[in-house]
């Protein structure tokens, strides 16, 4: 609905007007000076927003030019239905700004931008379609606000920061004002990654008092890892970055509705598999990696980690970090291949638009023209850009290109299929320059670098972001979600910050990555730890060294840690579990989790502190019916239990360690039909196996067959092997008996 309020004539001889118009429950009204209130029902959602523009030097607001039209149109696009309305001003003769909303009939969001259009070239290196200057006070409940800082990028161990009101903070690329009582969340951020870095600028005074919110392209600073003012966009119709506006019941809804937007918008990065299981060289080898250790890392993981279940249908990545040019070519073809003959693949490391020698006059690998080191890195202020230590390369270049055609290439000769690319961040910071002159900005050279590279993969390898910014997302399937982890519970509460705030993340991308998990040198709490915030977090990474002279505790740790069938199934059927009971400090982790799958509910309950810690599950915090009685399935120790309405464990949950609950209606398992029978252990092969299974054993066997649940799956009589073509894939307990004597062994079904 539509209506136009007629001022006095003198008035309308200006064409000066003032208009409101209602879509669905959004209500927007337009003042005669192209300021704007917008209303999510009777909550000001935005208090006389206006937008901001630089245009060369010289900075803008909406409300100060000449008002020419306010038109409206049907809007049918990919975020739903409603309508734009779009307000147009006269900045001068050749320039003018149009300022668009998109208002959705059944959405709890708006879109806005705001675009330079001219008849001149004309240049800018800010535009804010989002510029609120008046206060608000009826979109959050009265007290316990908060807003979310999300950092542009992982690096140097950066927390998502959750600050209470009565302060100025800057987010990047989204923002988020949200009520740690009732959840209620106002979210705000760019669904566009090719020009800009976009900052949200949230202004607040205690309670629940918004003094000024600000969206705009153009951020630049110490947190986007920049010495530069962000580069200027040139031409003749310039848009600032796409803005989603959202007030929803739910902050996580907020942000996972902001992620799905984001991936209408640039869709992700296509991977057909399923989630990866890796081992990574990083964890504990390190600098120290070869060609022997790596191969017997191999065989340990193939033989006690595969076959206990690390894997996704069948699939697990040995993947080589830094230092495999320890190895010369050979060699790392040689451990491809061989890894490949185990059912393993294989991962390497590479760092694109880094020079970590420094050396100016090197040449520059895979270029033919003699190009050296100095002519493709990027410079500020005419030095050289540096960060950690090294100098970083402009992804334009074509000496650049031909380096990561040079390795690209070469990794996938050697068989490799995955790949973990580190150090992005130097692909995106602002410089004085590209080689391509069409580059004006760090985002859209990083954007030219990372298409390229993309190009080179042509889907053959998972690519993985380590040290990166959150956007551009969609030339990657996974991002670490935080900076390097090892092996302490505060490594774990480290990590779980980020997938407290950012699990929606794997709404871009395919999976977020907890990075290493390492068990050397510590208890079994806390190791159960390290792996559940792997496990909630996404791709699942361990990174102990299993070779020969490798920690046997840390050995032990893992083979007991992942022969757990129920907690491996829910590793490669879940994505990044939602945060459940919220930190009160502002940049600690929850310590409470919970995701869906099917009509099973998974709940994480950490301990980061060195007391113990009773806990209840409410189910009226979680998507499950009250009334109704379900199974309580503690996965680390095996124990099951009712409840009805709440559920709290027998015990507290003792100083740094983690429960992970699987609840369901069901019935408590039937005991396992092997448990306390006397039996000697043996072993078939091959395990995994695919179709057929071998009985190590002098005489034919009379065999049955068991789930990990205890379900009697088949019996076979007098028989040497068995056929598995039938049996879901799924770790089996096998009971053969021969004569008087009971053999038992467990195998993996492909």
């Amino acid at each position: 609905m539509k209506r136009i309020f007629l001022l006095s004539a003198l008035l309308l001889s200006l064409s000066v007007w003032a208009t409101e118009y209602t879509v669905g429950s959004w209500r927007m009204t337009i003042a005669e000076t192209g300021s704007v209130d917008i209303y999510q029902g009777d909550a000001r959602i935005l208090a006389s927003n206006v937008a901001k523009v630089k245009v060369g030097s010289e900075e803008y607001r909406l409300s100060d030019l000449t008002i020419l039209s306010v038109t409206d149109e049907a809007l049918t696009d990919s975020f739903g239905i409603g309508r734009r309305v779009i307000i147009t001003a006269r900045l001068n003769e050749h320039i003018t700004l149009a300022h668009s909303y998109n208002l959705y009939e059944d959405k709890d969001y708006i879109l806005t931008q705001v675009s330079i259009n001219a008849d001149t070239i004309v240049r800018t290196n800010y535009m804010a379609p989002v510029n609120t200057t008046a206060a608000t006070t009826s979109v959050l409940p009265s007290s316990e606000n908060r807003t979310l800082f999300v950092p542009f990028d992982n690096d140097e161990w950066i927390r998502y920061k959750s600050n209470t009101f009565g302060q100025t903070s800057t987010s990047y690329e989204v923002g988020l004002l949200y009520n740690l009582v009732t959840n209620e969340g106002l979210v705000l951020g760019s669904l566009t990654h090719t020009d800009w870095k976009t900052g949200v600028t949230a202004t607040t005074e205690a309670a629940n008092k918004i003094v000024s919110l600000s969206v705009y392209g153009g951020a630049s600073d110490a947190f986007t890892r920049d010495s530069l003012p962000h580069g200027h966009l040139c031409g003749y119709n310039i848009q600032s970055p796409l803005v989603m506006v959202g007030k929803f019941s739910d902050w996580r809804d907020a942000l996972e509705t902001f992620g799905d937007l984001n991936a209408i918008v640039t869709p992700k990065l296509a991977w057909n598999a399923g989630k990866p299981f890796v081992w990574n060289s990083w964890g504990v080898l390190q600098t120290k990696i070869s060609y022997m250790n790596a191969t017997q890392n191999a065989t340990f993981i193939a033989d006690s980690l595969v076959t206990r279940g690390y894997h996704n249908d069948g699939t697990m990545y040995m993947d080589l970090d830094s230092y495999w040019d320890n190895m010369g070519y050979s060699d790392l073809k040689r451990f491809s291949y061989n890894c490949n003959q185990k059912g393993l693949k294989t991962g390497i490391y590479w760092t694109p638009f880094v020079d970590w020698a420094n050396n100016p006059d090197r040449q520059v690998e895979g270029a033919t023209d003699g190009t050296t080191y100095k002519d493709i890195w990027l410079y500020a202020n005419g030095k050289p850009v540096k960060r950690t230590g090294a100098c970083a390369c402009d992804p334009t270049h074509p000496a650049t290109k031909a380096r990561a055609k040079l390795y690209m290439e070469r990794f996938l000769a050697q068989g490799y299929e995955f790949v973990k690319l580190d150090f992005m961040l130097h692909g995106i910071l602002e410089a004085d320059h590209w080689y391509d002159s069409t580059i004006t900005t760090g985002v859209q050279a990083y954007n030219y670098g990372m298409r390229y590279i993309d190009s080179l993969a042509q889907g053959r390898m998972y690519i993985n972001l380590s040290i990166a910014p959150i956007f551009p997302f969609h030339y990657a399937h996974g991002r670490r979600i935080a900076c390097d982890a090892y092996s302490s519970v505060r490594d774990a509460e480290y990590t779980l910050n980020s997938s407290t705030y950012g699990w929606w993340l794997d709404h871009m991308y395919s999976y977020n990555d907890a990075d290493n998990v390492v068990f050397k040198n510590q208890q079994m709490n806390v190791n159960r730890v390290r792996l559940a915030s792997s496990l909630i977090t996404g791709m699942v990474c361990i990174g102990d060294d299993y070779s020969s002279t490798g920690d046997d505790m840390a050995k032990e740790h893992a083979k007991t840690l992942i022969d757990n069938p129920e907690l491996m199934q829910m590793a490669r059927e879940t994505k990044g579990f939602r945060p459940l009971a919220l930190p009160v400090d502002k940049d600690s982790a929850a310590s409470m989790y919970y995701t869906v799958v099917e009509d099973t509910v998974f709940v994480a309950v950490f301990n980061f502190s060195t007391r113990r810690i009773p806990f209840t599950l409410s189910f009226a915090r979680l998507p499950l019916q009250t009334g109704k009685q379900y199974l309580i399935h503690e996965l680390f120790r095996n124990v099951y239990d009712y409840a009805i309405d709440e559920y709290q464990y027998p015990q507290a949950l003792a100083r740094q360690d983690v429960y992970i609950f699987k609840i369901y209606q069901g019935e408590m398992p039937k005991q396992d039909a092997v448990e306390n029978v006397k039996a000697t252990a043996f072993s078939c092969y091959p395990n995994p196996t695919t179709d057929m299974l071998y009985l190590n054993l002098s005489q034919a066997a009379d065999v049955d067959i068991y789930s990990m649940q205890g379900q009697h799956i088949g019996s076979y009589n007098h028989v040497n092997a068995i056929s598995t073509d039938n049996m879901p894939a799924g770790l089996y307990t096998l009971k053969a008996v021969v004569d008087e004597n009971v053999y038992v062994s467990r195998f993996v079904c492909l």
